[in-house]
């Protein structure tokens, strides 16, 4: 009976142990798949975060590359405005220096032509002012000449109304005086420029 109830109680020892045995495989079978998924877990967390990291730092990077070429281009635009510009004020400035030499030469052709004109005239009332003094020196000279034969004629018929009173004797000497200052009342002699 002892040794019944001694092999009984190996048996539940042994069956304890193998219990515990069993329960501790287990628990170690369970830590380690626990372990396991723990690292798998952290392996993916980490996949992830890295993913989404990397994800991150090429969102920046684009994010760069698109703000440098919106700078590039708007660079190039304002440079391209600038030129523009500066093209078109040079096209503003050259069509106003070229109005103004216009202007300049048209205003030039006009005084030239005043002045042309101003000499034709200066030289026609040159001309007229030449012949008017030609013509009254003509005319002055011509007067003179008439003064001084009619002052001629009448020393000539002075001349012979003396003689003719002579000729006539003393009787007759008033009337012919009479009528020879009566004749001189009726056409006196002109002076030159009368």
């Amino acid at each position: 009976e002892v040794m019944t109830t001694r092999a009984a109680n190996e048996e539940k020892f042994r069956a304890k142990e193998d219990f515990y045995r069993g329960k501790w495989e287990s628990i170690r079978q369970a830590q380690a798949q626990n372990a396991y998924a723990r690292d798998k877990g952290k392996a993916a967390r980490d996949a992830t975060r890295n993913a989404l990291l990397e994800a991150k730092r090429a969102g920046v990077q684009a994010c760069k590359r698109q703000s440098q070429e919106h700078l590039m281009s708007k660079k190039e635009r304002e440079s391209n405005e600038r030129l523009g510009n500066q093209d078109r004020a040079n096209y503003i400035k050259r069509n106003k220096d070229e109005g103004r030499r216009r202007m300049e030469a048209e205003r030039a052709g006009k005084l030239d032509m005043f002045r042309s004109d101003y000499e034709a005239r200066v030289g026609q009332e040159e001309m007229l002012r030449a012949r008017t003094e030609a013509l009254v020196s003509a005319m002055e000279k011509e007067e003179m000449e008439l003064i001084q034969r009619l002052q001629n004629t009448q020393m000539m018929q002075r001349s012979a109304y003396d003689e003719l009173e002579q000729a006539l004797g003393q009787t007759a000497a008033p009337v012919s005086r009479r009528a020879i200052g009566k004749r001189e009342e009726e056409d006196p002699p002109q002076a030159p420029g009368a």
